[in-house]
């Protein structure tokens, strides 16, 4: 019996060590103001603790009505009180049927932007959506964090 609870304790340790090394995907929960309208900001802060050295982001957008225009941006800081930007990307289309989503039924993400962080020794990263135009369009921020480099 000691064997059994001791092999199981060691498997569920491995397991969660493996989690972090390899980081699965976390999302932001849809809340009320995470729906850019029109000129519009959203921002989402991703704490990275335990000695990580890459983030991966992924900001998914539901266009609603109007025209998806504009960047996502991320910043990075040490204390959660000064950021500077570190990172940006345009938001691209998907085809249709590519995706599924929380929002509801397969293909409903309508624009994605994905950026990487490799070996930055950063605390806080605040990952902001921005449009421009004519837009109403929920937002979505998907990210993973990981010890290791699988590109090195």
């Amino acid at each position: 019996m000691k064997k059994f609870l001791f092999l199981s304790l060691f498997m569920l340790t491995l397991s969660f060590a493996s989690h972090a090394q390899f980081g699965a995907p976390a999302a932001f929960p849809l809340a009320a103001g995470d729906t850019l309208n029109n000129t519009d900001t959203v921002a989402k802060v991703i704490k990275a603790t335990a000695g990580y050295s890459v983030v991966g982001i992924q900001v998914n957008l539901n266009k609603l009505s109007g025209t998806v225009a504009g960047k996502v941006y991320v910043f990075a800081s040490m204390d959660s009180r000064n950021y500077a930007v570190i990172d940006s990307a345009s938001y691209t289309a998907i085809p249709a049927g590519a995706s599924g989503s929380v929002f509801g039924a397969v293909g409903s993400f309508t624009h994605t932007a994905i950026l990487k962080e490799d070996r930055t020794p950063y605390a806080y990263y605040l990952v902001a959506a921005t449009s421009s135009g004519t837009v109403s369009a929920p937002v979505q921020v998907v990210y993973t964090l990981r010890k290791y480099s699988t590109t090195q």
